[in-house]
């Protein structure tokens, strides 16, 4: 059957679905030839190559140079947490064709997060809205960060003296926050099955915070006699040049912060807090000249959040502080980690690896890691191979990213920022991996351990530990599955960052002779890349054989290797 390429996009109406809800699927096309296209679509749903649903196929005329919208609906399986790809076909007598995307079957957004952001509430139509979240949806983004959404750090959401929040307010830079599109952002995030967090940081206030019940008593201090406050600063036209810091030891602290954000979440129905810390502060002290425990605040202070507001946690281990402790010690959703001091792709993979560990391999990790942090200030795009290598490294790792939202991707901590646009051919790259991810989700991060594997490629350099100028592997494996990751390092550095946007697009590989030397047996090879084959599983030609040391292997030809590709030994 020939090739005709009819399909211009493939989606659904929620980032994920409740076992057995109903499924609306949209299916657009395009004809752009000057002859009109009759045949017929239907669709597909697989969990690792296994067809678990096709509906019935429906007759469709696609007239020259025009558009069709098609939607189908249909149950979701039954399954929970699992994730398929979900395929539209299109067929007639001599023409074919296929486009694919990735279906999140998942009762709860935390056992694989998808976290994405939002940073505009100025007033906004619904549609300007519904059209947001559609966006975020067709990457198959199930939570949301409001950053900066609040008021002030201490007053997150402001009432009158009767009790009414405003309907709108500054937010710290002095952007228009309106009450009406934070609450209309909640609900149609909840419409389409996402977690709705409101960002804000654990122990800061405004200046001058006594006007609002505020002890400064309460405060965090760089000397033991209590006269020098610790504060973060900022710019000076802001709302405050400075956020001063708190002791989150403190229980008056505690019960403030609390309280506050009690009355934001339930007025607005928001589904948690995303909370943010500074990271180390070095030595610091109470009011009463006492050494404070950092981290032990923060635990103490979220675990009894836990427990008086009953509500869902997000807490960012700012470059690593107090990963542990919190992965450990508190009923969070997902690990969140600002990445900073870490450079080389491989460090990314240890932090994932860090976190699964820590919580018997239950909770994955969210990377806030951002992408060409040293061209942010500068009128631009994204690099592509820079953020493909990098999401390729995460997700294969087991991990997510933080770096989708209403302005397009993030480049700097401060998430207003938006001088770097992707590219379309970026953002359609994205979206395959986004689904790639989620149809694999179930070997990626469910229950998946490391595995050791040794492996040979045919004139070309491996390294076990990401090194430049090489193909990095490393081994996955679960109950039903050991998987080879291959992400293409040849032709740059290891540094995920890309600061100087001089990332090279990788050296294809083609046609190269892959050995794995293992004794296990295998029910079948498979390959699955979000650069081929619209992500499906393509079944491997597999001869196996032993050197002369007598070690045994499984031997392949690889068609290609573009940025990633996942080898999949079925048990």
């Amino acid at each position: 059957m020939n090739k005709i390429s009819l399909f211009t996009d493939l989606y659904t109406n929620k980032s994920m679905y409740a076992p057995s809800e109903q499924i609306l699927v949209n299916v657009d096309l395009r004809n752009t030839s000057d002859k009109a296209q009759t045949g017929e679509v239907y669709l597909e749903v697989y969990h690792l190559g296994q067809m678990v649903i096709r509906t019935e196929k429906e007759t469709t005329t696609v007239e020259p140079l025009s558009n069709q919208y098609m939607t189908f609906e249909l149950d979701a399986p039954a399954r929970d947490f699992t994730g398929y790809h979900l395929v539209a076909r299109y067929e007639n007598d001599t023409d074919g064709d296929m486009i694919t995307t990735g279906l999140d079957v998942s009762s709860d957004w935390k056992k694989f997060p998808r976290y994405g952001y939002l940073v505009d509430y100025t007033p906004k139509s619904t549609s300007s809205i519904e059209d947001t979240i559609k966006r975020l949806t067709k990457y198959h983004i199930n939570g949301l960060q409001f950053y900066d959404w609040h008021y002030m750090h201490h007053r997150p959401l402001p009432f009158d003296e009767a009790g009414n929040p405003f309907t709108s307010w500054l937010e710290l830079s002095n952007r228009t926050v309106s009450y009406k599109t934070v609450e209309t952002y909640i609900n149609k995030a909840h419409d389409a099955n996402m977690v709705a967090m409101n960002y804000n940081l654990l122990f800061g206030t405004f200046d001058n915070p006594q006007a609002d019940g505020v002890d400064l008593a309460w405060g965090l201090y760089k000397d033991q006699q209590g006269n020098d406050i610790d504060y973060h600063g900022l710019p000076s036209d802001w709302q405050t040049s400075r956020l001063l810091l708190m002791d989150p030891n403190n229980v008056h602290w505690q019960d403030y912060i609390i309280e506050q954000e009690r009355r934001a979440i339930e007025t607005l129905g928001f589904d948690g807090w995303h909370v943010d810390q500074l990271g180390s502060r070095g030595t610091r002290y109470d009011a009463l000249g006492n050494q404070v425990n950092l981290v032990n605040g923060f635990i103490d202070l979220l675990q009894k959040a836990d427990t008086e507001l009953n509500t869902r946690l997000v807490f960012n281990a700012v470059d690593g502080y107090g990963n542990g402790e919190i992965a450990r010690e508190l009923n969070v959703d997902a690990l969140y980690q600002e990445v900073w001091s870490d450079k080389a792709y491989a460090d990314l993979k240890r932090i994932i690896d860090f976190g699964f560990m820590q919580t018997d391999y239950e909770k994955s990790t969210i990377l806030a890691a951002y992408m060409n942090y040293g061209a942010r200030n500068q009128k631009g795009l994204f690099s592509t191979p820079a953020v493909l290598l990098t999401n390729a490294t995460i997700f294969a790792s087991g991990g997510s990213h933080l770096a989708l939202g209403d302005t397009g991707m993030l480049s700097s901590e401060y998430f207003p920022s938006d001088n770097l646009k992707m590219s379309l051919d970026l953002q359609n790259r994205l979206r395959n991996y986004y689904s790639f991810m989620v149809a694999y989700q179930n070997l990626l991060r469910d229950n998946t351990r490391n595995a050791m594997l040794k492996v040979e490629m045919d004139d070309t350099r491996l390294s076990a530990l990401g090194a430049p100028d090489s193909v990095w592997y490393f081994g996955k494996e679960t109950d039903d599955y050991k998987m080879l990751h291959l992400i293409n390092l040849i032709g740059n550095q290891n540094d995920w960052r890309d600061d100087e946007l001089d990332k090279n697009d990788p050296v294809i590989l083609e046609n190269k002779k892959v050995r794995i030397f293992t004794d296990e047996l295998f029910e079948g090879i498979y390959l699955a890349s979000p650069d081929q084959a619209e992500g499906l599983m393509q079944k491997l030609d597999v001869t196996t054989g032993e050197n002369e040391y007598g070690d045994r292997y499984i031997e392949f030809v690889m068609p290609g290797l573009e940025y990633w590709n996942m080898i999949l030994m079925k048990r």
